[in-house]
């Protein structure tokens, strides 16, 4: 069994680098069954860790026109407590320096913007740029599987996406990553 990747979403409120992280989500998983692996992470953020960091009209509008559960879970008070991103970074890269393959839904939007919060706590990258993975690309090859669907819930999102990866990987009968 292969567990050594992991599925990375987060929830944000802009869509540039600086962006105010609300939630990140990891998975760790084995591509070739639908085995996940023990390494899950999900952690919500305060706001006020991160006032350096940008929110964009357009996209808090964005978030106006989602559904009331996404809403609640990406600001509410109820649910998992917040922490501060700091704390939260240190949590994520502990985990991902244990995988060898980090994938993500688009890797231009989530491994940016955690990179940007990362080195701005002084903190290492703990990816090579060699060790990211997009999915987006997998699943443009097998139209056949599905649209991903996204609650914005971040750790929800990622076993959507490992799910329509399995499948897409399946497929095209791809054994080895």
């Amino acid at each position: 069994m292969t567990m050594n990747h992991l599925m990375i979403d987060i929830e944000t409120i802009d869509v540039n680098p600086t962006a105010v992280i609300l939630s990140i989500g990891a998975q760790g998983f084995d591509p070739f069954s639908t085995q996940f692996s023990q390494d899950t992470y999900y952690e919500r953020f305060t706001m006020e860790s991160q006032d350096d960091r940008t929110i964009d009209d357009s996209t808090i509008k964005w978030w106006s026109e989602q559904s009331q559960s996404a809403q609640d879970e990406a600001f509410g008070e109820g649910g998992q407590p917040r922490i501060t991103l700091e704390d939260g970074l240190t949590k994520l890269s502990k985990m991902i320096w244990k995988n060898n393959t980090i994938w993500a839904n688009g890797i231009s939007f989530d491994m940016p913007i955690i990179e940007h919060a990362l080195k701005q706590h002084e903190m290492s990258v703990p990816w090579k740029y060699w060790q990211v993975m997009d999915t987006r690309t997998i699943y443009r090859l097998v139209p056949e599987i599905g649209k991903l669907g996204n609650n914005h819930n971040a750790l929800a999102d990622c076993v959507n996406q490992i799910d329509l990866l399995q499948k897409a990987l399946k497929i095209l009968n791809i054994k080895k990553i």
